[in-house]
């Protein structure tokens, strides 16, 4: 009996070695299948954020260049702000006639005149008084590198028919009056004929009703605006052109 007994025991004690062994086997089966998983995902990990890198470099370099850029405007905005901040200043002194009026809108500098002290009722021949104003405005805005752009007004009142030989209408008056500035500024005071332009808009750009007289005479009127010369913006590659559709092989006849 107690042979039988010792038998069993050592038996069991041979297959809970046999169990135990397998299990750990296993166990260090399953470690090793993760230690592999996780080998792979922190390579994919790395590969990962080492493209990240790249592209935040990249994205770095860009963004310095932009700051640049907008730096690099920034700077010639203010320095251009500075320029028509010492012009207006300027007019404002030298032109102190009631009639002139010194206005900035939309980053243009307007200086605005009204007829009788340019013109003639009914004419284009500048009047001794406005060929005074128009020499202080061209002293004063000559060296600058503005586009100088001369706008002819009128208002609503028809052309006179003794008028309408010459100017059919209020569009040749004002169109007139408009070149007669730009060509004074030209031949009496040498402005580069190409930073001019001159424009007659008849009497359909008002800054006032034309209700009352007081009113239409604010409306016959020379405007000088002065405009910032745009920057050129950089010719676009054309694009290429798409590849010519093949036509397809006729099918071969039989003889």
């Amino acid at each position: 009996m107690k042979q039988i007994l010792r038998v069993v025991l050592v038996t069991g004690v041979f297959l809970t070695g046999c169990v135990s062994t397998s299990t750990f086997d296993g166990k260090q089966a399953e470690l090793a299948a993760c230690q592999k998983q996780a080998k792979s995902d922190l390579d994919a990990c790395n590969s990962a954020r080492s493209e990240l890198d790249t592209k935040l470099a990249a994205a770095n370099q860009e963004l310095g260049v932009f700051r640049q850029a907008a730096e690099a405007r920034q700077s010639k905005l203010d320095a251009l702000q500075n320029q028509e901040k010492q012009l207006r200043e300027r007019l404002s002194k030298e032109l102190t006639d009631k009639n002139v009026e010194i206005e900035q809108l939309r980053g243009q500098l307007s200086v605005r005149m009204l007829d009788k002290i340019v013109f003639k009722s009914g004419s284009a021949d500048i009047l001794p008084q406005g060929a005074e104003v128009l020499d202080k405005l061209a002293d004063a805005i000559k060296d600058s590198t503005d586009t100088i752009r001369v706008e002819g007004h009128t208002d609503d009142t028809p052309i006179s028919d003794k008028l309408k030989v010459k100017y059919p209408s209020n569009w040749e008056l004002s169109a007139a009056r408009a070149s007669a500035v730009a060509r004074y500024f030209e031949t009496k005071h040498f402005i580069n004929p190409k930073r001019l332009e001159s424009l007659g808009f008849s009497m359909y750009h008002p800054v006032a009703p034309n209700d009352s007289d007081e009113n239409k005479q604010r409306n016959r009127r020379v405007e000088i605006v002065l405009k910032p010369v745009a920057e050129l913006e950089p010719a676009k590659e054309p694009a290429a052109a798409a590849p010519a559709p093949t036509t397809p092989a006729a099918p071969a006849t039989k003889p």
